[in-house]
């Protein structure tokens, strides 16, 4: 029996890359309508939590929970799809707001009133923006906020948040988004 020749070893090397190329086309469609999907319930389930209506919103987070693993970004959908939510959120106060220290305000003002599972999640969110997106002096002024932060895995390393985890990271979204709307009204008042 021979060896294949380099060209054989090369063409079959550029069928392999090819496949798994599609292979990531394919995984990334399905994670975006999977995260898609997951914004989607987890809009919903705020909305009824706000009209106080709990059962339907733990409802919509265990349909959120039954679009399961994210293989692409190898993430938990539904816990995923909360945290993002949250995370993204507070940067865009960070980017977008006309007092800069708004989105520390708000957090500040949000934190002791949450369910533990929301106060967490945005202290890992604040954790992560201190690492990532701060000066020394944002930095010094978030300090107070988060320390004292048990490290723990975060969703990204596999954590997978429960429903009533979800609900309260979802109340502290509800929290947040009213304490920056004051803040706003505040500062529309002076």
């Amino acid at each position: 029996m021979s060896e294949p020749s380099d060209a054989a070893t090369a063409a079959t090397a550029a069928r392999f890359e090819a496949l798994r190329d599609e292979s990531n086309l394919v995984l990334a469609e399905v994670s975006q309508g999977q995260q898609r999907a997951a914004t989607n319930l987890l809009e919903k389930a705020s909305v009824a939590l706000y009209r106080g209506d709990r059962d339907t919103a733990r409802a919509l987070v265990l349909r959120t929970q039954a679009l399961g693993h994210d293989e692409h970004e190898d993430v938990d959908v539904c816990s995923w799809g909360a945290h993002m939510t949250l995370f993204n959120l507070v940067t865009d106060v960070m980017d977008d707001h006309d007092d800069e220290w708004a989105w520390l305000d708000a957090a500040a003002t949000v934190l002791p009133t949450v369910p533990e599972a929301g106060r967490l999640e945005l202290v890992d969110v604040l954790v992560t923006i201190s690492k990532e997106y701060l000066d020394h002096t944002a930095v010094t002024r978030l300090r107070p906020l988060i320390r004292g932060a048990l490290r723990r895995q975060s969703i990204s390393d596999g954590r997978v948040l429960d429903v009533e985890e979800v609900l309260g990271v979802l109340a502290a979204i509800a929290a947040y988004e009213d304490a920056v709307d004051a803040i706003e009204g505040q500062t529309g008042a002076t």
